[in-house]
C-alpha cells in the first residue's frame, strides 16, 4: 500500500467515520428536540401528552449523541512490565529494529503468554501517543532471533508508517459501531426505527472499507518488515508462526501436566525439542493445510496464503520446522530466561491452574467414556463406529497401541471396508513403525468420501514426501486441498448426528463460546457418524428489516458478520476438532440442529 494508493484510502475511510458520527449528532439532537417541540407546538393537555410520548426519543437521543464521544474501549496494559535491567539483550535488538525502521521509542514493553506480538498506540492528552509493545515469552522460546527480529519489525512499521494510530481510531469505531448495531437490536422502539434502517445500511459497508483498510496495513507492515530484514526472514516468520504455533497448541497439555502447580512457561523453557511435526515432510503437509485458509471479509489480516503470495515467498523454500536452536529467548534473554519465565508463571498462575483443569476434566470425561464403551463391549457386540471410537480411545488414554490395532482389525472382520476403523488402524500402523501397510490402508480410506477423506490425503500427501515422490505428493496434496476448500454439504450422505459430549464436556464448550452464544439465535454441535471432526453449527440472529435491506443491497448482516468475527476469535480456544460454519434462515442443515446438539450449559 503506496502513499498514492494510502491517502485516497483514508479520505475514503475519513468520509466514512464523518458520515456516522454526522447522523448520529444529527439524528440524536432531533430525537431530544421532540419534548421540546411537543411542549411548543401542541397545546395544553395535548403538549404534556406529547412530552410523555416523546420522552423515549429523549433517552435515544442522549445516547445516540454520547455515542461519538464514547470512551475507547479498556486499555489496561497487562503482562510483565520489562526494564533494559531485566532483559538487556532483548532491549538491544528493539533498538537495532527500531533505527532500522526508523521508529519512533516505545514508551512501555510487556511479556506475556501469548505466542504473538503487538505494538498498540494509545492518545494521550495533548495530541501524544503512548507507543506499547506486547511480546510472548512463548514466540521467543519457538522461533529463532532472525524469524523474531522480521516479526518486530512487521510491528514497528505500523507506527514507523504513521498509520498505527490511524488504524486505532478506525479499530475503536468499528467496535463503537458494532455496539450501536446490537443495542439498537435490543431495544426494538418505533422511534428508533429510522436510525435502525440507516445503521443497517451503513455498519456493513464501513466494515468492509476499514477492515480492507486493515489488511492493506498488515501487507504494507510485511513489505516494510521484508525491506528491512530481507524477505526470505520475513518468509520464514510467517511460516514458522503458523507451524510452531499448531507444534504449542498440541504439546500445551503435556506442559501444563508437568508440574503441580503448572509452570507451562518454565517447562517450555526447560525443553529442547517438541514431539510434532517429527521432520520437514510433515510440517510441510500441516503447511498445506495451513494454506487452504481464507481470507474472510470480516478478518483484519489477510490470510497466510495471501501474506505469502505478497512476498513473493519461494513455494520450495527450506521450511522452519524443527523448534529453533537457538530460540529468540536463549538469544535475546539468555541468563534472564529461566526467571521471567517463572515471573511469567507466577503472573499466569490462575489461567493456567484453569487450562490444567479443564485438561483434566477432558480427560476424565475420556475415561469415563471409554469405561462405558468396554461395559457395552460385554454386554453386546459393538458398532463399528463404536469399535472404533473404543480403539481411539485405548490408544489415547493407555497409549495401547497394540491393543488398539486389535480392536480395530475385530472390527474390520465384522464391517470390512469401514472407513474409520481403517483409519484407525493406519494410525496404529504408523505409530508401530509400518508405513506401506499404513500407507495402504489410508489409500482404501481415501476412497470413501466422508470425515475420513481429508485426513487421509493428507497422510498419502506426508507418505509420498516421505518416500521422496514428489508428484504424487503434490497430486494427494491438490485432491486434499480441493477438498479442504470446498463448501459444506448438507445431504445425508454425511451421517451427523449430536455431539456425544459429557454434561462436563458441553458445560466447557458453553462457557467458551459464551459470547457467541450471546448474539446467535443458537448454535449445535455435531458428530460424524464415522469419526473425525465436529461440526459446529451456529445460526445467526436475523431480523425482517435486515433481510429485506440484504435481498435489497446484497449486503451481509452486521450480526452474521459479528458471529464470524467471534467465531474466528473462539475457534482457537476450544480443544475440540471443530469446524464451524455460519447459517442463515432457510439453510438445509438446520434439519440436524435437533435440540440434544444444543450448545448450552446443562441444566
Amino acid at each position: 500500500m503506496d502513499n498514492r494508493r494510502a491517502n485516497p484510502q483514508r479520505w475514503r475511510i475519513g468520509a466514512w467515520l464523518a458520515l456516522g458520527d454526522g447522523v448520529l449528532l444529527a439524528g440524536g439532537a432531533a430525537l431530544c428536540a421532540l419534548p421540546l417541540l411537543a411542549w411548543a407546538l401542541l397545546p395544553g393537555a395535548a403538549a404534556l401528552a406529547g412530552v410523555a410520548l416523546t420522552l423515549p426519543a429523549l433517552v435515544s437521543g442522549v445516547i445516540m449523541l454520547r455515542t461519538p464521544f464514547s470512551a475507547p474501549p479498556d486499555t489496561r496494559e497487562e503482562g510483565l512490565p520489562l526494564r533494559r535491567d531485566d532483559a538487556p539483550g532483548l532491549f538491544e535488538a528493539l533498538d537495532g529494529i527500531r533505527d532500522a525502521m526508523a521508529a519512533p521509542p516505545l514508551d512501555a514493553i510487556y511479556l506475556d503468554g501469548e505466542f504473538n506480538a503487538a505494538i498498540r498506540q494509545h492518545r494521550r492528552l495533548g495530541g501524544k501517543t503512548r507507543n506499547v509493545l506486547w511480546l510472548g515469552l512463548p514466540l521467543l522460546d519457538m522461533l529463532s532471533p532472525s524469524a523474531c527480529r522480521a516479526i518486530l519489525a512487521h510491528e514497528y512499521a505500523h507506527i514507523a508508517q504513521r498509520h498505527g494510530r490511524y488504524a486505532s481510531r478506525v479499530y475503536f469505531a468499528r467496535l463503537q459501531w458494532q455496539e450501536v448495531a446490537r443495542r439498537l437490536d435490543r431495544r426494538r422502539r418505533l422511534s428508533s426505527a429510522p436510525l435502525r434502517l440507516f445503521v443497517a445500511w451503513y455498519v456493513p459497508r464501513f466494515l468492509a472499507v476499514s477492515l480492507d483498510f486493515a489488511r492493506q496495513c498488515e501487507v504494507q507492515a510485511d513489505a516494510e518488515a521484508a525491506r528491512v530484514c530481507g524477505q526470505p526472514a520475513m518468509a520464514e516468520a510467517l511460516s514458522a508462526m503458523a507451524l510452531q504455533w499448531r507444534a504449542l497448541r498440541d504439546a500445551w497439555p503435556a506442559l501444563l501436566a508437568a508440574s503441580d502447580p503448572p509452570r507451562p512457561y518454565a517447562a517450555l523453557a526447560a525443553r529442547d525439542a517438541l514431539a510434532a511435526p517429527a521432520d520437514e515432510a510433515e510440517a510441510r503437509v500441516w503447511l498445506h493445510a495451513a494454506l487452504c485458509a481464507t481470507t474472510a471479509d470480516g478478518d483484519t489480516h489477510p490470510s497466510l496464503a495471501d501474506r505469502l503470495a505478497a512476498l513473493a515467498a519461494d513455494p520450495a523454500r527450506t521450511l522452519p520446522w524443527r523448534r529453533a536452536a537457538p530460540t529468540a529467548a536463549q538469544a535475546w534473554l539468555s541468563g534472564q530466561r529461566a526467571s521471567l519465565a517463572a515471573r511469567l508463571d507466577a503472573c499466569c498462575a490462575a489461567q493456567s491452574a484453569d487450562e490444567a483443569a479443564q485438561v483434566r476434566q477432558e480427560r476424565e470425561a475420556l475415561t469415563a467414556q471409554y469405561h462405558d464403551l468396554l461395559r457395552k463391549r460385554r454386554i453386546r457386540a459393538l458398532s463399528a463406529d463404536e469399535t472404533a471410537r473404543c480403539a481411539w480411545l485405548r490408544c489415547t488414554l493407555d497409549d495401547d497401541v497394540a491393543g488398539a490395532a486389535l480392536l480395530a482389525e475385530d472390527g474390520l472382520r465384522l464391517a470390512p471396508g469401514h472407513p474409520a476403523l481403517l483409519a484407525q488402524l493406519a494410525r496404529c500402523r504408523q505409530r508401530e513403525g509400518h508405513p506401506r501397510e499404513a500407507a495402504d490402508l489410508w489409500l482404501r480410506v481415501a476412497d470413501h468420501a466422508g470425515p475420513e477423506q481429508l485426513p487421509s490425503l493428507r497422510q498419502l500427501s506426508l507418505a509420498a514426501l516421505r518416500a521422496g515422490d514428489h508428484a504424487l505428493a503434490e497430486d494427494y496434496r491438490r485432491r486434499a486441498d480441493a477438498l479442504q476448500q470446498s463448501p459444506p454439504r448438507a445431504d445425508a450422505a454425511d451421517g451427523y448426528h449430536p455431539h456425544d459430549l459429557s454434561p462436563a464436556e458441553l458445560g466447557k464448550l458453553a462457557d467458551t463460546l459464551d459470547p457467541l452464544l450471546r448474539i446467535a439465535t443458537g448454535a449445535w454441535l455435531l458428530r460424524p457418524a464415522v469419526g473425525g471432526r465436529y461440526r459446529l453449527l451456529v445460526l445467526a440472529r436475523e431480523a425482517a428489516l435486515l433481510r429485506l435491506i440484504g435481498r435489497l443491497t446484497g449486503e451481509p448482516s452486521y450480526l452474521r458478520r459479528d458471529c464470524e468475527q467471534l467465531l474466528g476469535r473462539l475457534l482457537p480456544r476450544l480443544r475440540l476438532d471443530v469446524e464451524a460454519d455460519i447459517m442463515a434462515a432457510g439453510d438445509p442443515r438446520l434439519a440436524w440442529c435437533v435440540e440434544q446438539a444444543r450448545v448450552r450449559r446443562p441444566a
